[in-house]
């Protein structure tokens, strides 16, 4: 029944259509353009935060935003100890006290996954099961000193 509008198949259509423009034009935008991560591998790595801080947070310096992006495009840090090859990671950052150390002080732990909501994966999560994650893993610190000796090596640059 129509009251002089399309049908439900022809908005069906329509929505289907618009999609797919919205898409084509999504993948010609460039991806900085976008505020998404540069990484150009095989898997997809989650887009970085905006450059504007929540209240109370502050902005990553230049330096933090290239560490940020480097163990984003690295993957999953947990994973590969794992034997699991390359998986998308999160940034994860490592707390003291209950406050973030800052933007240098991350990790890049997948999510769902090693960072959280692992356990249906058979995965140790890092949240809520800190303890286990580091019994299997090694401390985040330890973690955190293995990563910026190779990001020093790649880039030549000292964290």
């Amino acid at each position: 029944m129509t009251f002089g509008g399309p049908t439900l198949k022809e908005r069906r259509a329509q929505r289907v259509k618009q999609r797919r423009r919205n898409l084509k034009a999504l993948a010609t935008t460039p991806s900085r353009a976008l505020g998404r991560a540069t990484y150009t591998g095989t898997t997809a790595a989650p887009a970085p935060k905006a450059e504007k801080a929540k209240p109370g947070k502050k902005a990553p310096t230049v330096a933090e935003r290239a560490w940020m992006d480097w163990i984003v495009a690295r993957g999953c840090v947990a994973c590969q100890r794992d034997g699991l090859g390359h998986r998308a990671a999160a940034v994860h950052h490592i707390l003291r006290g209950g406050q973030r150390m800052g933007h240098l002080h991350t990790l890049p732990l997948c999510d769902p996954g090693h960072h959280q909501g692992g356990q249906p994966l058979g995965m140790v999560s890092r949240h809520p099961w800190k303890a286990r994650f580091e019994a299997r893993y090694g401390t985040e610190h330890e973690l955190l000193a293995e990563l910026q000796l190779a990001y020093a090596i790649e880039t030549r640059t000292p964290v």
